[in-house]
């Protein structure tokens, strides 16, 4: 595994052979099997690669983790774009194995072959065939996940490709969309972590898509439901920039979504402060602060945006407010220092310099 890890095809291969030569009952021989195959097509040595299939096909019929070792050489080929090679694995496995604890990931990937070849329809007929059959396997949650996780991606391997008639990544964010809907939907009661995955996808797809309100509304069920979720923190900001969203779209207006935002952001900092979204939280809760002549709470933000951030490229336009917001407060000494910092921090052709050291000079006369 080592070596073929290394990408030492050539000896990974000989030490698999010995494996299957010496030991050709014990469990991992069916293992090393299926990775002879995997080296083989690394080394685009179809000759052999197909040796290996036909031995691993035919033999090792005692061993009950043969579909799953049928399954990793089935993605393999996929891989490759073998699709017709992969789906003939995938149909031995379905013809031979019926019964097998491993059913349900080798359906999970002749779906993933079919979303591969844009065959929706059966998609959706397997996943109907998930749910019905494997309704009480506590990783169903996770199955369907992984098929919505298949049309997430390819948005974004279509995204920026603009010469090709295929570049439709709102297609595939829909398509993510209705298989996340069936584990909301139809697995509502999963504990899963891939429903909070679910949840929090589908809400990101809502909000890509345009719908912000359906995006609160999943965000939120997510902080609610999953406080400890490892995106709950994510979440939280997302909610923010919707409301956001929803005020520049004039759904809602200034009054209503103002204390939304606010306290979106506040939760962030409060519930998630060593989150690396906290800066982002402190920035949308200081700028706001500062237009609107909250100079308490712009400094206080401010501050915190420059403690929990240290190494951000914005620090020191945020010096740059920060020192502002001192002036009005008419705390000029710690006016001052900040401003110092700014200088330190500000990249050389910042047109803020100047005028910067200009009011160092008359504020080190009103200091003294």
């Amino acid at each position: 595994m080592r070596y073929e890890e290394s990408k030492k095809y050539d000896k990974a291969i000989e030490l698999n052979q010995y494996v299957v030569d010496n030991w050709p009952e014990a469990e991992h021989a069916l293992f090393a099997q299926a990775d002879l195959i995997k080296s083989y097509l690394a080394l685009g040595d179809d000759p052999n690669a197909e040796a290996a299939v036909k031995k691993l096909l035919s033999e090792f019929s005692g061993n009950r983790y043969k579909p799953r070792a049928i399954h990793n050489t089935a993605w393999e080929y996929r891989k490759a774009g073998r699709y017709d090679k992969a789906d003939q694995l995938y149909q031995y496995v379905v013809d031979n194995q019926s019964g097998n604890e491993d059913m349900m990931w080798v359906k999970t990937g002749i779906a993933r072959l079919n979303i591969a070849l844009g065959n929706d329809a059966a998609v959706e007929k397997t996943i109907d065939i998930l749910i019905t059959d494997f309704n009480d396997n506590p990783e169903l949650a996770t199955a369907i996940f992984i098929l919505g996780e298949e049309y997430y991606n390819e948005a974004f391997n279509t995204k920026g490709d603009t010469n090709s008639p295929d570049a439709r990544p709102e297609e595939y964010y829909r398509k993510a969309l209705a298989v996340w809907e069936r584990i909301v939907a139809e697995l509502p009661q999963s504990e899963s972590t891939d429903t909070a995955h679910a949840y929090y996808f589908s809400a990101v797809c809502y909000r890509k898509l345009g719908n912000q309100e359906k995006a609160v509304e999943y965000f939120q069920k997510v902080v609610d439901r999953w406080p400890e979720y490892r995106y709950a923190w994510s979440a939280q900001c997302l909610i923010g920039e919707c409301y956001e969203k929803l005020q520049s779209s004039g759904k809602l207006s200034v009054s209503e979504a103002e204390p939304m935002i606010e306290q979106a952001y506040q939760v962030v900092i409060e519930k998630y402060p060593d989150c690396s979204l906290v800066g982002h939280a402190c920035l949308k809760l200081g700028q706001p602060s500062f237009k609107k002549g909250r100079w308490s709470d712009a400094a206080y933000y401010f501050e915190l945006f420059l403690q929990k951030s240290p190494d951000d490229p914005r620090g020191p336009g945020v010096l740059y407010d920060l020192g502002r917001t001192y002036e009005k407060m008419g705390e000029l000494e710690q006016a001052e220092q900040v401003y110092r910092a700014f200088i330190e921090k500000a990249p050389p052709d910042d047109q803020r310099t100047k005028s910067i050291k200009e009011r160092l000079k008359e504020l080190g006369g009103q200091t003294k």
